[in-house]
């Protein structure tokens, strides 16, 4: 399993076209860090069309341009779905914020279970393997 560590996440390829990215823990995130990951999450999946997971448990929080710049055109232009996983309220209030205020590029959805996070994410990227 092919992994990047950078200041503030553990970005890994899980399986073919499927990437996850662990925040972690109590890490503040700016444009420039988000900006980091993404282009990791990109060479991980070598620049291939793929799906993301993106664990938040461990209490990360970001600024409002990293949301912005999570939700926009350069982290979409290879990913299929992402899966935003929380931990209790500031967890959800943050997922909720990223998806209805920022409004992602690509299908989101946010999960407090982790097995059904995948599931979907697995669902997605079957569903754009049998549709592409």
């Amino acid at each position: 399993m092919n992994s990047i560590t950078t200041r503030t996440a553990i970005i890994t390829l899980e399986k073919e076209n499927f990437v996850r990215m662990t925040m972690l823990e109590d890490v503040y995130l700016e444009l420039k860090d988000m900006v980091e990951n993404h282009l990791a999450e990109q060479e991980i999946a070598n620049h291939k069309p793929h799906v993301i997971l993106i664990d938040t448990r461990l209490n990360s929080m970001s600024s409002d341009e990293a949301r912005k710049y999570t939700a926009g055109e350069e982290p979409a232009k290879y990913r299929l779905a992402m899966a935003l996983l929380f931990e209790g309220l500031s967890g959800r209030i943050g997922a909720n914020s990223l998806i209805h205020t920022y409004q992602p590029k690509v299908l989101t959805e946010k999960f407090s279970n982790e097995t059904e996070a995948i599931e979907w994410l697995d669902n997605q990227l079957q569903w754009n393997i049998k549709n592409s």
